[in-house]
């Protein structure tokens, strides 16, 4: 149904999603979940768009459902051959005039006649994250196409703009009592983007949907979620231009927080200007009971400064795959991590993968099922005011591998992890020592940039064998010839790069010479290498087996 006047989310095309043929659809709210079966996942102009959609989506489809409720409602959930529509339809018909995007009194996901003191209006790229602010040069978009944007692009973004918007001034609301000379200060980056995100994926967006729908009853560390007040933004009253700073009720509030109060211009022909001004704050400290799409990290600093024990959430770092720090985000491998006495826990596993390790130990979820861990989130630039890069890291892996009762599978995944890492780390010290005896200055850029590129290139040759590896992991695996294959694969990886080291060392540096009273050369850099890989690859080097230079 299609009004000439408004833009309902529910009924108009504005999801973009790839179905089963890799062909891009755009589809309505209840065209997403009709057609959820057909699809593989959503996508956007950027990941992350993908990430708060997808999320908006559970929060309706647990108020559709009313849960589910316990593990046995998530079965029937699961073992249904569609989406329970009825329901669905239901509670759209309910809600329907709330998702209409220019409705005059309560348009989604904004505040109805929102202005600032001079009535100022922005253009749309102060929504839209791949324009840099002040940069639009660093664009493929031209100008002309800043100028108006679709209804449909226009609500991707203003979901966007509630999970992951920049920090720094925004303008100053009337009625704000905050609002001083027309700005707002203050204002934190939205809550997506504030944590590492991540999902579970299935092998249909189906599948992804109901993997992610957590149940209401979830145990003695359970998740809060369904509770009174536990109620996405549509279920309250119309927001105002005043903003709270207030603890989530549950996980439906915070998958569908409002960061900003943000005001469209335009209508269903076109947007062509925002008022976007300061939201609801939400600090990260001890969120986990609210947030189960990120792993968990305890923070000293934190716990010194709230005078408490403090978790914050396992954000992401662009410059890693996410399978370099696997043991943070695996139940398996949480679990079991030994806990010194008198100090709090290091680390808790996102809570999504604490749930489908539960269901899989319960027999509902087969172990030898496939799933993706999507990890996707945003690094900012410099005072969090700039978006800086996007992680968008996908890894497969069996359920097994979650398992808090099935350790030795995780930690043979992470002893893995670990085998790449020490050997990038004997690969680096190889490469400065090198550096060092051509001439280069012991600590200097020269050497440790020399270092850092030879490790990276460790990692990137291993970081598609790792992925083919650990997705072969299950139940069945005879771990040690698992481990040992492994280690011969870094084995072969490292000593390519360490070829290509030494062959490429200048003259200087097979000669050497002396740094705090010791030779460095090439031919001793390469020994004291070997021995470092041995050392980190047990199983891949027979006992008698020499280094080059030994058998030299």
């Amino acid at each position: 149904m299609t009004n000439e006047a408004g833009f309902n989310l529910l009924d108009e095309p504005w999801i973009l999603a790839l179905d089963k043929d890799g062909e891009q659809k755009e589809l309505s709210i209840l065209g997403v979940f009709e057609r959820s079966e057909d699809l593989i996942r959503l996508g956007g102009e950027v990941p992350t768009q993908g990430f708060a959609i997808t999320r908006l989506l559970l929060a309706f489809l647990h108020r559709a459902v009313d849960g589910p409720q316990d593990p046995q409602e998530w079965v029937e959930l699961w073992r249904a051959d569609e989406l329970p529509m009825n329901d669905i339809l239901e509670y759209a018909a309910n809600h329907h005039n709330r998702f209409d995007l220019f409705h005059p009194e309560t348009p989604f996901f904004q505040v109805p006649g929102l202005r600032t003191g001079k009535a100022e209006v922005d253009g749309v790229k102060k929504i839209i994250a791949d324009v840099p602010d002040g940069e639009p040069l660093f664009t493929t978009r031209s100008p002309e196409n800043l100028k108006r944007i679709t209804a449909a692009e226009a609500a991707r973004w203003l979901v966007h703009v509630h999970a992951y918007d920049t920090a720094g001034i925004k303008s100053g609301a009337v009625d704000d009592p905050t609002a001083k000379g027309g700005k707002g200060y203050g204002s934190s980056v939205g809550w997506s983007g504030q944590i590492g995100g991540l999902l579970a994926e299935g092998t249909t967006f189906k599948d992804t949907l109901l993997l992610n729908l957590i149940a209401y009853e979830d145990g003695p560390d359970g998740l809060r979620i369904g509770e009174p007040g536990d109620v996405p933004p549509w279920e309250r009253r119309a927001d105002t231009a005043r903003w709270f700073e207030r603890p989530p009720k549950g996980a439906i509030a915070v998958y569908t927080w409002q960061t900003r109060r943000v005001r469209l211009v335009g209508d269903r022909r076109g947007v062509t200007g925002v008022v976007l001004c300061k939201g609801d704050r939400i600090e990260p400290q001890d969120k986990r009971v609210v947030e189960p799409h990120t792993a968990w990290r305890h923070s000293e600093p934190q716990s010194k400064k709230h005078k408490r024990t403090t978790y914050m959430p396992n954000t992401h770092d662009p410059a890693r795959s996410v399978w370099r720090g696997l043991g943070a985000i695996l139940p398996s491998v949480v679990a079991q991590t030994p806990q010194q006495t008198g100090k709090p826990k290091r680390h808790y596993s996102p809570r999504v993968l604490d749930w489908l390790s539960e269901l899989s130990r319960a027999g509902i979820l087969p172990s030898e099922y496939l799933i993706r861990t999507w990890a996707v989130g945003v690094a900012y630039g410099s005072q969090n005011a700039t978006f800086a890069e996007i992680v968008d890291d996908r890894l497969t892996l069996r359920v097994a591998l979650l398992r808090a009762d099935q350790p030795a599978l995780g930690a043979l995944a992470e002893d893995a992890a670990n085998d790449a890492r020490k050997t990038a780390a004997a690969i680096a010290t190889l490469a400065r020592n090198i550096a060092q005896a051509a001439g280069a200055a012991t600590g200097s850029k020269e050497s440790e940039g020399f270092g850092a590129r030879a490790s990276e290139q460790v990692y990137a040759a291993l970081d598609q064998p790792y992925r083919k590896w650990l997705a072969d992991l299950g139940l069945d695996t005879d771990q040690t010839a698992a481990r040992t294959a492994w280690q011969m694969t870094v084995r072969g990886h490292a000593l390519t790069t360490s070829d290509a080291l030494v062959r490429s060392a200048s003259p200087p540096a097979w000669v050497g010479r002396k740094i705090n009273g010791r030779l460095i050369n090439v031919a001793l850099a390469e020994a004291w290498f070997f021995a470092a890989l041995r050392n980190a690859l047990p199983a891949a080097f027979p006992r008698n087996e020499t280094s080059p230079t030994e058998a030299a």
